[in-house]
């Protein structure tokens, strides 16, 4: 998993050059089939941070790419819920 350091983007090419990193950890969570619960809300915690940190520098093309990769995040996570709630 690779981890994002906030103190380190400071400004918004910094955060567009880090999106296909963050994208790629996005993918193994939605994809994975171990350990997906815990992939998933380590990726929406990463991805919620530099979501806040965009919005507080008003940073909006990066916060639109973001926005897609959290969508995705919460999909996986009430999918995961719903399967847990069936068996």
């Amino acid at each position: 998993m690779t981890v994002i350091y906030l103190d380190e983007l400071n400004s918004e090419e910094d955060v567009l050059a880090v999106v296909s990193e963050l994208e790629n950890v996005v993918i193994e969570a939605v994809t994975a089939e171990r350990g997906k619960r815990q992939k998933v809300a380590a990726a929406q915690m990463q991805v919620k941070q530099l979501m806040k940190k965009c919005g507080v520098n008003r940073w909006d093309q990066a916060k639109k790419k973001i926005d897609r990769m959290f969508s995705a995040l919460e999909r996986e996570s009430n999918e995961y819920q719903v399967n847990m709630w069936s068996l």
